[in-house]
Formats: structure tokens, sequence, C-alpha cells
């Protein structure tokens, strides 16, 4: 009896110090803002201005705020091409972000330069999916898979999650070091690896005592093997996936754990069209929302994109060389020829691209190339108005035959003359102007090519073709291609694998680069190659004869 007497009183001491033991307290509130593929649009959407003000007058009223990104912010705009990022960054960091994770796209002016650009950044990066195996400098060496906040007696975990396709959505080089691959992102043929190494950092923060787990991801929905709610599925501790990558608009979807238990994941689509808000309750309640307009601009933060914006004009006047001669689009009379014949632009553009992607040829859409360049001082504006739509450099490997059908749909409307009482006919903005390539377009054949419901390159009609004489440069020389052979071709995404005017001839192709840098980072660097164009693109070289 006094045994069990003694147990008793012990029992009712620990339940007496158990109930003076602290309770854990949220007196407010968590207020997550967050972005994602704003892509250099940094003055439109909600715009950073707005952005800075809607936070810091959310600070006004509650205690808990904080601000992420889940990559894509450097490049997509003449503002991070022209400074490398490092206006962007410089915005960022006066907008007063907190955490930010990587996308496939800080690759795109190199890892060094990304190295660099780390160095200016004032707030935390987060990436739990870095392998390097190399021997010289792991950039990455110091970041860590997650961050952990406290708000009041409550622990939040960001864990950041880069696209796993990264070293084919940039460039490959980038991820190289003596021609060997020494970064990966634990891509593989699914997505068992990359849910394995996320459920490691999800682990490791709930051990470290996160209450709240949220992933900043770069992965997305639209891809085959990699997709934010196949990872929700194979993982299991994480409450919330805030994604980017697909410029999807998510507000508030929720999808069921390996335990069956809901994740919530929200993406707010592309350049700052939406600003993402997710509140962590003090009731424990978890919810998102988008806002897509803000009536109140930060004056501070309007002078420094003004500020910034002016800088890039500087950059945008610096000269690259000097041009004896004009680069052309359009004959003396002004009628445009770059979409139903060779010009010394086009020919200009194409070379830059199999320059800089390092392919055996390289198209151009000739609606991709939008004006003249004339005789003077080249500076990086002039090459910015030449391809100013800021499209994704990309490579592949194609068939020659697919090369041929390409040609051959892309000329399908060019007619034996360009123009008439002083217009331009037989234009296709799908024209090609081409690099490593010659060919012949016969007029007198009639088209056979047959085209879907949608406009689509769908086929032929018959055996005949008005493309003949279709040559690849080899070893310094022109030869017949190949139908049977593979060749690497450089053009932009839009065209590769986006079916840009309609073109369906590359599809099924095996990519090298998905999503590089923009198109005109290509017209730079060549140009800077060269150094004088001096005896170079004064007039055309036969490689497209129209009869």
């Amino acid at each position: 009896m006094k045994k069990l007497l003694k147990v008793l009183i012990i029992s009712l001491i620990c339940i007496s110090l158990c109930s003076c033991a602290k309770k854990k307290e949220l007196k407010d509130d968590i207020y997550i803002f967050f972005t994602s593929d704003v892509h250099c649009g940094v003055d439109q959407g909600v715009g950073l201005d707005g952005l800075k003000a809607l936070v810091d007058d959310t600070k006004k009223e509650h205690e808990y705020v904080t601000l992420v990104d889940c990559g894509d912010y450097i490049q997509g705009g003449a503002i991070g091409t022209l400074s490398k990022g490092e206006l962007v960054i410089d915005l960022m960091n006066n907008t007063g972000y907190d955490i930010v994770t990587f996308g496939n796209h800080e690759f795109d002016y190199g890892v060094e330069r990304l190295a660099a650009l780390r160095q200016m950044m004032e707030f935390d990066q987060v990436i739990c999916n870095v392998n390097y195996t190399g021997k010289k400098n792991n950039i990455f060496e110091d970041v860590k898979p997650y961050k952990i906040v406290q708000y009041g007696d409550y622990k939040v975990a960001f864990i950041g999650l880069l696209t796993p396709e990264t070293t084919i959505s940039s460039t490959p080089a980038n991820f190289m070091e003596d021609g060997e691959f020494v970064y990966d992102f634990y891509g593989g043929e699914n997505d068992d690896e990359l849910a394995a190494k996320l459920q490691e950092s999800v682990d490791a923060a709930r051990k470290e005592g996160a209450d709240y787990v949220v992933v900043l991801s770069h992965v997305g929905t639209e891809e085959i093997l990699y997709t934010s709610v196949s990872l929700i599925h194979k993982t299991e501790g994480i409450d919330v996936f805030l994604d980017g990558h697909s410029h999807a608009v998510i507000v508030e979807d929720r999808y069921p754990n390996k335990n069956n238990e809901d994740v919530l994941l929200s993406s707010v689509g592309t350049k700052l069209q939406a600003v993402g808000e997710l509140i962590i309750g003090k009731d424990g309640s978890l919810s998102t929302l988008h806002v897509d307009a803000y009536d109140r601009k930060d004056e501070t933060m309007t002078a420094k994109m003004e500020e910034d914006f002016a800088k890039l004009d500087t950059i945008l006047a610096e000269k690259i060389t000097d041009l004896d001669h004009d680069l052309y689009i359009s004959d003396e009379e002004g009628i445009r020829m770059v979409r139903a014949r060779e010009t010394t632009l086009g020919d200009f553009c194409a070379d830059a691209l199999r320059y800089y992607m390092g392919t055996d040829v390289a198209i151009v859409n000739g609606g991709g190339v939008r004006a003249n360049v004339e005789a003077g001082e080249l500076t990086y504006g002039d090459l910015l108005a030449v391809m100013p739509f800021q499209n994704e450099l990309a490579s592949c490997y194609a068939s020659g035959q697919q090369i041929v059908d390409a040609l051959e749909y892309c000329s399908r409307i060019t007619e034996g003359i360009y123009k008439l009482d002083g217009n331009a006919v037989g234009e296709n903005g799908g024209f090609l102007q081409v690099s490593g390539l010659k060919y012949t377009v016969d007029t007198s054949i009639p088209t056979s090519v047959i085209l879907d419901g949608d406009n689509m390159f769908a086929g032929f009609a018959g055996e005949e073709r008005r493309v003949k004489d279709v040559m690849v440069l080899e070893n310094g020389e022109y030869v017949p291609i190949d139908p049977q052979k593979t060749y690497s071709v450089a053009a932009t995404s839009y065209v590769l694998f986006h079916k840009g005017d309609g073109n369906t001839a590359f599809e099924g192709c095996e990519a090298i680069v998905e999503e590089g840098p923009v198109d005109v980072t290509a017209l730079i660097e060549y140009a800077r190659s060269l150094g004088s164009f001096e005896g170079r693109y004064t007039d055309v070289e036969g490689r497209i004869i129209v009869q």
C-alpha cells in the first residue's frame, strides 16, 4: 500500500511539472510571401516596388513575415542578360528577400558567374539536391539544404529543391570540368532518387525541431519524369510545396503524401503576374492565396528600379565593335526580305547560334530577326533590337531528314519574287535562315505540305518537294546532307521544342539543351568574338537559293 501511494505521489508530481511546462504558442499568424519565375520582369505585374510595399505593410500589422523565391529570377530580360544578373540581384536585395532557391536559369551565365552573384546576395540560399564530383571548386559547398526560421515558439523549415534536369535545361558545358559532368541534381530514369534526397532533408529538419516544412521547389507540374505532385506522393513530413518552373498558376491545391496526408501546393505563374501568400494560422491551419495587384508602390524601391534601368540604358549604349557596312533584313527600298530570302543579318544570327551552342547546324526563324543594323558603332542595344523577344536558346539531335522536312515546311509559301508593287510577298515568319547549311527552293513546284486542323505541319502529300540540293558543312566543305545521319541543331526552344510557327519537324528529337540563355546572348558573344566585321557579312553567301 505504501509502495502504491509512493508511485501515485510521483505520478502526480510529474503531471504537475508537465502542466507547468511552457506550451508552444503562436501569438499571430505567419505570413510567407513567395514569388517564382520572375524572369527579369521586375517592373511587370505587381512589380518589385509593389511587392516591397505589400510586405512592409504586412510587417506593420503582423510580427511574423518572410519573403521567399522559388527560382528563375536573373534571366529572361535585358536587365538580366546585359548585367549578367547583377542588376536583378541588386533589386532583390532592396526588396528584402529572406530566402531563395535556384532555378535552372540561374546557371545561364555559367557557374562561376553564379558564384559571383551569390556573393552579392543579401539573402539566404537553400538547395537540397546538388551533387558535386569534381576536383576544382564546388560553388555550392556552403549552401545548406534548408533554413529553419523561428516564429515565436514555432520553427518553420524552408527546403530548396532545384530542377533535376538543370544540366540539359541550361548549357551543359556549365556543369563540366575537363569535358566531364561534375554537377548533377539527382535526376535519373524516374523521380525515386530525387524523392529520397528530398526526404533526407525533410527528416533532418524535423529532427532539428521543425514544426512545419515548406519546400521552395523549382520542379514544376508539367515534366514527365519529375513533378511536384509525384514528389508529394512519394514523401512524408512536408506541409507545403511552393512550386515554380512550369509557370503554372495554382492558387491552392492539395495532394496526398505517401501517408495519405494532404500537402498544400501553390504556384504563381511568371513575371510577377501574382505574388503568393502562404498563411500558417496560429490555429494550425494552412492556406494560400494570390495577390495580382497592390494599390501602393514603395517610392524608394520605385526610384531604385529607375536607377537600375538607367544603368541598363548605359549598358545598352556600350560599344561592342565597329561596323563598316550595314547588316540588313530589308532591301534598299525597305522591303523586308528576311522571311523569304537569305539576308546578311540572317546569316550573322544563324552563325551566332551555331558558334555559341557548338552545333553542326543552326536555324533561325526569319520572324525572330526584327531590325537592320546600320554601319557605325555596334552596341548591345542594336543587337537587342535585332532579337528583342528574349527567346531561350536550345539544341537537339535531329536526323538529316528532319532538317530537310523543316526546310520544306518553312519554304511552303516562298515565291519566285519577294516583292510586288512596293510590298513584300511570299513571306513566312517561320522561313529559316541557316548556318552550316545550304539549300535551294524551287518555287515552280507546288507545295506538298499538309497542315492539320490547327495549322501545324502534319506531313506531305506525294513525293515531290520544292526544297532540294540541301548541303551541310563538314570539315570546311559543303557535302550533301545524309537523311539517315544525326546532326546537332541549334535554334530557339520556340522552334525546336514548342512547335513555333507550326513547325513540328523536330518533334521527338533528343534534347541537348532545352532552355538555354536568351538568344541575344549568342549575338553579343559572337560579335565580341569576331572583334571586327571587316570583310564579314558584306553580302549573302548563297546559303539559300530561290528559283
